[in-house]
């Protein structure tokens, strides 16, 4: 299972205690002796406080300069920034520095692990939106869906350290670059010899240790009915990062009743509408809980913590506009003793059993009966386990013993039709065959196994985005203790 005394990003928005900062030089001092040093600046269209306990204010102050050098590099709005001569190119090819094609990789990787949920191409239908203008002005429809037919991120082109994208299209990394530009202030105050620090960088927190004293840095979760800086609750840092996506961070009542925030919904251009108010994301790297908050707000609740329980070393922590509170498996280590919150377990349902034809030549008897393993016990011989997720059901699905066994997964849609998916799975793992997503790929095509399933960015994991399934790989270990918490013993 997910190893959450690891340093994990998470994501906060108002800090509870005074906090500590740092960058450049090499110091040896211990963090209990040294002193506490705190800048202030304005960058990304945020304020930037930075605290450490260092002899060294200069390195705050360097800090702050690295701050200004990626806002003039990644700045949708700064003429001659990266994203701008991107966005001005009319389809022209781009030579961009090496730190803004790494985010751009990542956030490619990221958009296709979401089906797209997450894209720095919705640029066109953000700008449509002025969530701080007095006027409260609901963009064009027909405008809008002129816009939303520009996001598509598989457009982007990227070969080395230059990019393509076609005239019209605009790409914006408000979702995701603070976090890279957090965890890398963050890495050079570290390599700079500072061992206890706290980083704001508005919604994303970063820090580096613990507190001098040796406990955890306390961190406020905005109340999602009150003005900014009151907490709704406090969550624990230990030297990770937190970040909090919600709808009351930009947003505004229109002359039509409706709440409008600024978290879009990727095919549309207009704003995601669900029962969530915000998504906290506790990791180790901030430019993941920055994409992940998004994106799991974006999926829901349900959705959105299979995505966030399939990955090593994150947990999410999701406030209905109700107030009520959810979180992953293991939040509760982030979170105060005796906060209220409920975990959110997949419901099991009733098995659904596949047609008898398989379709496209492929013989009834190649292909396993489809059998959710509702708990998963020490004893069962298996040599790893799938979980399946989808808007029917979950459970576990035994790896093969030996050999090879062919499995379909058929769900009837609401209008009568089927759609399948085709696993093949082995004593080392599983892959994903075929699906009829009508040209839509499967995220994470390839082999996942027992020894690659934490190689990568979404770990174990693989999502028919169309078909809203998720398929995740655990050792029989994992699979137990993952099956003994959704069994409530």
């Amino acid at each position: 299972m997910k190893n959450i005394i690891r340093r994990i990003p998470v994501i906060l928005v108002a800090f509870l205690l005074a906090m500590p900062g740092g960058f450049g030089g090499n110091q040896n001092a211990e963090a209990e002796t040294a002193t506490k040093q705190t800048r202030v600046g304005f960058y990304l269209d945020t304020v930037i406080s930075l605290t450490a306990y260092t002899e060294h204010p200069e390195l705050l102050d360097a800090a702050l300069e690295e701050c200004g050098r990626y806002e003039k590099l990644l700045s949708r709005t700064i003429e001659g920034s990266d994203v701008w001569r991107i966005n001005h190119a009319e389809g022209k090819t781009v030579d961009i520095d090496p730190e803004t094609a790494e985010i751009l990789r990542t956030a490619a990787e990221i958009s296709k692990k979401s089906g797209g949920v997450f894209d720095v191409t919705v640029a066109p239908a953000s700008i449509l939106w002025d969530f701080r203008s007095e006027e409260k002005k609901v963009p064009d429809p027909e405008k809008l869906k002129e816009a939303a037919e520009k996001i598509d991120w598989r457009k982007v082109e990227l070969e080395g350290n230059r990019v393509t994208l076609p005239a019209g299209m605009m790409i914006d990394l408000g979702g995701i670059a603070k976090g890279y530009i957090a965890d890398a202030v963050k890495k050079k105050l570290e390599a700079a010899g500072v061992e206890s620090a706290i980083l704001s960088f508005g919604g994303n927190i970063v820090a580096i240790g613990l507190k001098p004293d040796g406990s955890p840095w306390r961190v406020g979760v905005q109340d999602i009915d009150e003005p900014t800086g009151k907490s709704m609750l406090v969550s624990r840092n230990y030297g990770g990062s937190t970040v909090t996506s919600g709808i009351y961070e930009r947003g505004f009542q229109a002359e039509d009743g409706n709440y409008y925030h600024h978290i879009l919904d990727t095919e549309t251009g207009w704003p995601i509408q669900n029962d969530l108010a915000s998504v906290t994301i506790f990791s180790e790297s901030s430019m993941t809980g920055d994409a992940l908050s998004t994106t799991a707000f974006a999926l829901g609740m349900e959705k959105g913590a299979a995505l966030i329980e399939s990955m090593e070393g994150v947990e999410a922590l999701f406030i209905k506009k109700d107030r009520s509170v959810y979180g992953t498996g293991g939040v509760g280590y982030f979170l105060e003793e005796g906060t209220a919150f409920q975990v959110i377990s997949p419901s099991a349902t009733e098995q659904e059993e596949a047609p008898d034809t398989n379709g496209e030549g492929r013989a009834a008897e190649e292909t396993a009966e489809l059998v959710l393993l509702i708990q998963v016990r020490r004893e069962d011989p298996a040599p790893g386990y799938i979980f399946l997720q989808d808007q029917n059901r979950s459970g576990f699905l035994p790896l093969a013993e030996e050999g090879e066994t062919i499995q379909e997964i058929c769900v009837e849609l609401g209008d009568g039709s089927l759609w399948r998916n085709v696993i093949r799975m082995t004593p080392e793992g599983f892959s994903m065959q075929e699906a009829n997503c009508e040209g839509q790929d499967c995220v994470l095509e390839g082999e996942v196994t027992l020894e690659n399933m934490h190689d990568r960015l979404l770990w174990n994991m693989v999502i028919c985005a169309p078909h809203r399934l998720t398929l995740s790989l655990y050792t029989p270990e994992e699979a137990e203790m993952l099956s003994r918490r959704l069994m409530g013993n």
